[in-house]
């Protein structure tokens, strides 16, 4: 099988889709009004700036 480039973004979006897919199967998903609290937001927001 040839080796293909994928880029960064296309990455991303397919594991979003993947994890919310699989959620969804295990019946955990988050209700739309839930809201983070500003401890869980800045935690995810350093675990995004390492990449």
């Amino acid at each position: 099988m040839e080796r293909r480039v994928v880029n960064k973004a296309a990455v991303r979006r397919a594991v979003a889709r993947s994890t919310k897919a699989s959620a969804q199967l295990e019946r955990r998903t988050v209700p739309p009004t839930h809201v983070r609290s500003p401890s869980v937001a800045r935690f995810l927001a350093e675990r995004r700036e390492r990449g």
